[in-house]
Order: C-alpha cells, then sequence, then structure tokens
C-alpha cells in the first residue's frame, strides 16, 4: 500500500534536486547542499515508488524511479506547498517560470534535465550490473532501457553506440530473431546496418 501521509515540502525538494541533477546522487552530498532528509522521510518517497535507496559504503545514494521523475516535473507547476515560507515561494515562483519557458520552447523538462552523455555510459554500466549474474553475460536491452532512468532514447542510443567500440563491450543481434518479441525489437539500437537487441560488459 502506498504511503499516504503528507507530502512534506523538504521531500518536494528532495525530488527537485534529484531531477536537477538527473542521477543518482549520496545522501550525503545532498545534505552537505542543505538538505538532510531523515530516514523516516526517505522511506515515505520509497514508498510511494518516487526514489530508490541504494547502500553504498556506509553510507546511501537515492535516484529517481520513473513515477519520481513525474511528480519532480510537476512541481514546475505546482503550487508551494503550506508551511512552505519565503524560501518555498521563491522556489516555486522559479519553477512555475521554467514551466513557462518549457511551454514556450516546445521543450521537454526531460530535455532540459537530461544527464551528460558521459553520465549516460555510467548509468548503462550500472544497470547491467544491477541484472546481469555475471560479466560478461549477455543481457536483453529491453530489459536493460527501463533502468536508465532520466534519459531521451536518442541519448542511450548514442551511449550504447559509443560503447559498443569499448574493449569490454559487445552489443550483437539476437541470434534468432524469430525468438523476439515486439518488446525486444523495439528495445534494439541500430550499430551499423544491423539491429542489436543484446549488451554483454566485462568481456
Amino acid at each position: 500500500m502506498s504511503d499516504e501521509k503528507p507530502v512534506t515540502f523538504a521531500m518536494r525538494c528532495m525530488l527537485v534536486i534529484l531531477m536537477a541533477e538527473a542521477r543518482e546522487l549520496p545522501n550525503a552530498r545532498i545534505a552537505d547542499r542543505g538538505l538532510d532528509l531523515k530516514k523516516e522521510y526517505r522511506d515515505r518517497l520509497v514508498s510511494r515508488g518516487w526514489i530508490t535507496v541504494r547502500k553504498v559504503g556506509r553510507g546511501y545514494s537515492l535516484e529517481l524511479t520513473e513515477a519520481g521523475w513525474a511528480e519532480a516535473i510537476g512541481q514546475l507547476s505546482a503550487d508551494p506547498p503550506a508551511g512552505a515560507g519565503a524560501g518555498g515561494a521563491a522556489l516555486y515562483t522559479v519553477l512555475n517560470r521554467l514551466r513557462g519557458f518549457l511551454d514556450r520552447s516546445d521543450l521537454a523538462a526531460s530535455e532540459l534535465f537530461a544527464p551528460a552523455e558521459s553520465d549516460i555510459d555510467v548509468r548503462i554500466r550500472k544497470a547491467y550490473a544491477e541484472i546481469a549474474v555475471s560479466a560478461g553475460e549477455l543481457v536483453s536491452l529491453a530489459a536493460l532501457r527501463p533502468r536508465v532512468t532520466g534519459a531521451e532514447r536518442a541519448g542511450v542510443d548514442a551511449a550504447l553506440v559509443a560503447l559498443s567500440t569499448a574493449p569490454d563491450v559487445r552489443i550483437v543481434p539476437e541470434s534468432n530473431q524469430k525468438t523476439l518479441s515486439a518488446e525486444q525489437r523495439d528495445a534494439a539500437v541500430r550499430i551499423g546496418n544491423q539491429d542489436r537487441h543484446l549488451i554483454a560488459i566485462g568481456v
């Protein structure tokens, strides 16, 4: 069951920070910027399906889910929550103006907050490590793409093409094309004159 407790201003700020950074962030780094979100509130964001929390060493790293991205983008057109004070009024004034700029420019928020391509490379490698049982195992791009959050399809495709030249990466077609589902065909990346459906890293 999802968390029905109110979403606090600090929780909304966490979503906005993660959206602006468009990548996984250590909680300690966010705390250094002045937002030290306690475990109770992090857990509530997890319960709502908006962030993932991953144990890294002695600390934790946070990242938006797809639902979290949608909620964070929604803040661009939201009113400041009750009790947000002068800082909240200022923040939401800027966010609302940013929403207007995106609308006038016919830009999606995901285009503005897209990670750099080099960061997408890191995300692809991280997503692969989460799926593969061992290094060098072939993994379907259909399974990998949903884990590379916050990046446009074109950016992921470009990063995959660039990664295909790395000495430890293989991106290959499915040998038995008849077994491919529609989802697997759609997730393929075009490299050269071939659609490629599988990736292996650490070969």
